[in-house]
């Protein structure tokens, strides 16, 4: 083992610029690697901050029945008012909670007459909105 050693440092001695040459193909492929993912790291943090920190809380409340259906923008399966003072006494009551801010979600359809599109529409109060998600515009 100690004979394979020596001939392989007296090769690498051998050939400088070769060996240069290896060894700094292999450092600045490492070094790329290593900055894609970084890079990519970042711009997945950057997109899940951007979700989370404009639409989604760390909570969300819906009445029964409806995240089974999201997909169909169920109109019948709004929160009862009664239902949503209730759960707006329970939140106020809870001293660890810091903010909360109610939304509407509901679909609507855009038309020129020619062609009809539909869009998915959230509606917020911008003032308490600021507080529970920074990235609110």
């Amino acid at each position: 083992m100690g004979n394979l050693f020596k001939i392989a440092v007296r090769n690498l001695l051998r050939y400088k610029r070769r060996t240069l040459l290896t060894a700094s193909l292999i450092t600045i492929g490492v070094v790329f690697v290593l900055v894609f993912l970084s890079v990519s790291g970042s711009f997945k943090k950057l997109m899940i901050g951007q979700i989370t920190d404009s639409m989604l809380g760390h909570l969300q409340v819906h009445r029964k029945g409806y995240v089974a259906s999201i997909d169909n923008l169920p109109l019948n399966l709004n929160m009862k008012a009664g239902a949503f003072n209730r759960l707006k006494g329970m939140l106020d009551q809870q001293s660890e909670i810091e903010a909360y801010s109610p939304r509407i979600k509901f679909g609507g359809m855009f038309s020129n007459f020619v062609e009809t599109t539909n869009i998915r529409l959230v509606a917020a109060i911008p003032r308490r909105s600021s507080r529970p998600f920074p990235s609110f515009p």
